[in-house]
């Protein structure tokens, strides 16, 4: 079975040079020589990220004070805060910090339910648990039906008339995941935003964009949520930092804040510099991948450009793993393999499939490619995969899960150590 080809790889020269830039690429200090094609669980971190940080958190002075090294601390911050909206393509709005992603989404969801004006609250059976189970728990909180669009079993996605559908004058909230972490696939944001607003125009939309921000540009300028959700850790940074940006409609809500505080202010506590710089060193190496790509200065327009060019390589990554060279077989020609929710193409996905392999529980096959020096992952029914799997209509799953600088041999490499698992079966 054949493709057309809609990705295209980067330069085997620029390639490592991107590898150069992150830590581990093809090895653990813990396995030794390994390939990474778990990415979703965590990315790679940046070099220049972890040594940035290293340089802040030795600093000894804070915010809001005398000194320089106070004022450094806050020009750290505000430029952290400004990369954030520039990762976003929006100039406004406010920077919600936070711990997590999940912590993020849990505080954004309740104060949304609590505030907007509604009877039932919308989200969909794709959702990572920190919006299906924050929308749950808080309509059920503030009193207010609790809604779930389906999504297609297929291909992964969520279709936007099944969302349009359950959207009425009442609907206070919705929540939707940008990119499954789950199946790879991405939900057309933009028509659905489009969509349930014309139904109901003074709606809150928040939208999770965790898996979808390491892989593909984001413009809030086309797709207008109220809320709009990152989480670092997995975008080349670091764990402990996440950022939700709001809309100033948003942010003018009643919210958890100190009394004296200004009324869009949404920070609770002191934050450390630190984590601001982490995502300053991001947005900085997407400028230079893109400055290979554009010869524009401008700093948004090469990290767009970076974006385009990493998902481009991660598009021809993809059809490499389903279809496979002249010399190797890929998952869709492979007897006894199984991936699930790929059925319209491999455009508008991440590099990420869910499959398993004939009489192996996805498990024993993580345990069986770890052995073999790859590191995999597998989705079982948890807190965090249930309710996707159960539509799916499996107990568990491998899920590979690539990034723009998994190389071409590491997908080869991974499909001949799935046909062997295959054969000695």
């Amino acid at each position: 079975m054949q493709c057309e080809a809609v990705g295209e790889f980067m330069s085997e020269s620029l390639l490592k040079e991107v590898r150069d830039k992150f830590y581990y690429v093809n090895w653990s200090p813990h396995d030794g020589q390994r390939i990474f094609l778990d990415n979703a669980s965590g990315s790679l971190r940046l070099k220049e990220m972890v040594q940035r940080v290293e340089r802040e958190l030795s600093l000894p002075d804070q915010l809001g004070r005398a000194t320089s090294g106070s004022k450094h601390a806050g020009q750290v911050k505000s430029r952290g805060e400004y990369d954030v909206r520039l990762f976003l393509g929006v100039d406004g709005g406010v920077v919600m910090p936070a711990q997590s992603a999940t912590a993020a989404a849990f505080r954004v969801v309740e104060e949304a339910v609590a505030n907007f004006r509604g009877s039932n609250v919308v989200t969909t059976a794709l959702e990572h648990p920190c919006i299906y189970d924050s929308t749950q728990i808080f309509a059920r909180m503030y009193g207010k039906e609790w809604r779930v669009a389906p999504f297609d079993v297929r291909t992964g996605r969520v279709p936007v008339q099944s969302v349009v559908d359950i959207v009425d004058k009442e609907t206070s909230v919705l929540a939707i995941i940008h990119g499954s972490n789950v199946t790879g696939a991405y939900n057309d944001i933009g028509a659905i935003v489009t969509q349930a607003r014309k139904k109901n125009p003074d709606l809150c939309i928040i939208v999770d964009g965790v898996q979808y921000a390491p892989h593909a540009p984001v413009d809030l300028t086309e797709i207008r949520p109220d809320a709009y959700i990152i989480g670092c850790y997995k975008s080349f940074a670091k764990k402990g930092i996440a950022f939700a940006w709001l809309s100033d409609r948003f942010a003018a809500i009643p919210h958890r804040k100190l009394i004296g505080k200004k009324p869009h202010e949404w920070e609770l506590g002191s934050m450390d510099q630190a984590d601001f710089a982490a995502w300053s060193s991001v947005v900085d190496y997407w400028c230079w991948l893109g400055s290979h790509f554009t010869k524009s200065s401008d700093r948004r327009s090469q990290l767009v450009a970076g974006m385009k060019a990493a998902e481009r390589h991660e598009t021809a990554l993809l059809e490499r793993l389903m279809y496979g060279t002249p010399q190797r077989r890929g998952l869709r020609s492979l007897t006894g393999v199984t991936a699930y929710c790929v059925d319209d193409g491999l455009s508008e996905r991440a590099c990420l499939v869910s499959f398993n392999l004939a009489n192996m529980p996805a498990p024993a096959a993580v345990d069986a490619y770890v052995s073999r020096g790859i590191a995999i992952s597998a989705r079982v029914s948890d807190a965090y995969s249930r309710h996707i799997l159960e539509r799916i209509r499996v107990d568990s799953v491998v899920r590979l899960s690539a990034c723009h600088y998994t190389s071409p041999e590491e997908i080869d490499a991974f499909l001949d150590v799935t046909e062997d698992l295959i054969k000695t079966r």
